[in-house]
């Protein structure tokens, strides 16, 4: 089989994997949160929104810490049994010490984000998330080693029990009129990441470079990937707050139902946004990979048609959420949760900047620029913290989504300079691969309904 041919096997493998895993995920999340919003008051489904967000933070810095410093330095090393396994073992010490670490702030932050955001069912349930932490180590370990060898399937069963076990909880509570209680969802959670712990070292042991413990070697490929990792971790954290700071900001001056509205309108955006980062974790280690071999024209053409592709997927979601957010919004959540259709047609359009942003920092962070990444992320997320306190004081609910949308576009502008003076990358060609994508999809499914129409004849 000759290369290209195996390109695009890997192509779609991946992608649809990556996607299935993204789009499963997205609907065990809109169905639990469906349930959710009609089984808890808006008080307890913030107080629970407010969990999840804590524990999507701590599980985005793992990510940074590790995943895209473990990739890159594994396909650089890759053959060299010696430095595949000192690597390994380094990134699972850096792992549990991290989840140790998570685990002890959040302790430390309890008491002040129980006064701030008027959440004291916080602190039944923080105990259950400290084994939580413990299962994510071990399963976020082996999902890694599985991707840096472009393997996925372990990565979706995974991902699939995790989600998934708290949404068949909240569905067995609808089903038998069982009351939801916030400790059972964690409790279900925990069951999820220890199942898909399980599933995901059953796939990934076959990659487990087999080699002898030596401390000086594991020390020196901590350091190397410690170097790498605290800018991802910087750029994750500073992503996930830019990401978030509108709801924060909500929540914190105008209380648990603000955000609970706001988060309302926040899970349908997702849905927006998922292929940005379904196809970013495919593209990471293909280009870390063409930097290697073939430098920054590689890069440049997966950048440009990597965009090109999301928004081609992107672009009919963000259409419809626009036209059809009123009654998005009363299936998804009810009539009690209806002011939220106004804030979800501005949110949409977050999808359009998503995949701009999140390639840029796939670029970076693979030909080995996460410094830069972590400093504009952060500029970002300085930005939005000032625009979303001005304009939430001075016009509510609206002004976050506002304040995010203004954020977005000054950054975008920042990154597409950056990519065209270092990568020769032009923005404006994302939009040409779209329409090409969108002309393959047609031909596509011209063909498709041309043998359709063949074979019905030939049977009649």
């Amino acid at each position: 089989m000759n290369n290209q041919a195996k390109d695009r096997r890997y192509w779609l493998r991946a992608g649809s994997l990556t996607l299935l895993e993204k789009g499963t995920g997205l609907a065990f999340a809109l169905g639990t949160a469906m349930l959710l919003l009609r089984g808890l008051s808006k008080h307890g489904f913030a107080t629970w929104a407010l969990f999840v967000l804590l524990t999507y933070f701590l599980e985005m810095g793992r990510s940074g810490l590790l995943q895209n410093g473990l990739m890159r330095q594994l396909a650089v090393h890759r053959g060299n049994l010696r430095e595949e396994s000192g690597l390994v073992q380094a990134s699972f010490v850096i792992n549990v010490l991290y989840s140790f670490a998570s685990i002890a702030l959040l302790w430390l932050l309890l008491p002040w984000m129980v006064r701030q955001y008027q959440t004291p069912g916080l602190t039944e349930i923080l105990p259950i998330y400290t084994a939580i932490n413990l299962f994510m180590a071990l399963m976020s370990q082996a999902n890694f080693l599985q991707q840096s060898h472009f393997e996925f399937r372990g990565i979706f069963w995974s991902n699939f029990l995790l989600r998934g076990t708290v949404f068949v909880w909240a569905l067995v509570c609808k089903i038998t009129g069982w009351p939801l209680q916030i400790h059972e969802l964690a409790l279900a959670m925990g069951a999820g990441a220890a199942s898909g712990a399980v599933v995901s070292w059953f796939f990934a042991r076959r990659f487990l470079p087999w080699h002898p413990w030596h401390f000086s070697n594991v020390l020196h490929n901590a350091g190397k990937l410690l170097d790498y990792g605290k800018f991802v971790l910087g750029t994750n954290l500073s992503t996930m707050f830019y990401k978030n700071v509108d709801k924060l900001t909500l929540g914190q001056l105008l209380g648990p139902a603000a955000f609970a509205v706001y988060d309302a309108a926040g899970k349908v955006t997702q849905l927006v946004e998922a292929p940005s980062f379904s196809i970013a974790s495919v593209v990471f280690p293909q280009s870390a990979a063409s930097m290697v071999t073939d430098g920054p024209t590689a890069v440049q053409r997966l950048y440009e048609r990597s965009v090109g592709a999301i928004l081609c997927m992107v672009l009919p979601f963000v259409v419809l959420v626009a036209v059809f957010a009123h009654p998005i919004i009363r299936i998804l959540a009810g009539e009690d949760y209806s002011d939220a259709a106004g804030v979800l047609r501005l949110t949409a359009l977050f999808g359009l900047f998503m995949p701009f942003a999140v390639q840029f920092g796939t670029v970076l962070d693979s030909t080995g620029r996460p410094g830069v990444n972590f400093m504009g992320t952060l500029a970002t997320a300085a930005v939005n913290l000032v625009l979303s306190y001005l304009m939430v004081q001075r016009f509510g609910i609206i002004g976050a989504a506002l304040a995010t949308l203004t954020g977005y576009a000054l950054a975008m502008v920042w990154m597409q300079w950056y990519l065209n003076r270092h990568y020769g990358v032009k923005g404006w060609r994302a939009f040409v691969h779209m329409a090409d994508f969108y002309q393959i999809g047609w031909q596509m499914a011209k063909r498709f309904l041309t043998k359709s129409q063949t074979k019905i004849h030939a049977d009649s």
